[in-house]
């Protein structure tokens, strides 16, 4: 799967994205569920396809972390630290997408 780095003024990794063309915003909560460690706190609505851009939030290693599409009609999803910044956690979440790989049918 491609990621997209964004990293801070000091270029350091404080979030990732991810294409969303394949994966619905249902199937990325399951693929965050699947990680060790990690606890989702706020699931998408099922109706919430163009009203929410923040759909999931979850807590991982003690940090919470939110999973959103920028505008609400981006071609990526957004995941990173609530609130913003770098922590050493975000590397441990970007490589369970590294190798990933979704089919569409």
């Amino acid at each position: 799967m491609k990621i997209f780095d964004l990293l801070n003024a000091d270029g350091r990794l404080h979030a990732f994205e991810i294409p969303n063309g394949i994966i619905s915003r249902r199937s990325l909560t399951k693929i965050l569920s699947s990680i060790p460690g990690v606890e989702i706190t706020r699931r998408p609505l099922f109706f919430s396809r163009l009203r929410e851009e923040e759909f999931c939030e979850f807590s991982f290693s003690g940090e919470t972390f939110v999973a959103c599409e920028p505008f609400g009609d981006n071609s990526r999803y957004l995941i990173g630290r609530n609130p913003p910044g770098h922590c050493d956690e975000i590397a441990k979440l970007r490589e369970a997408f590294v190798g990933l790989r979704v089919f569409a049918f």
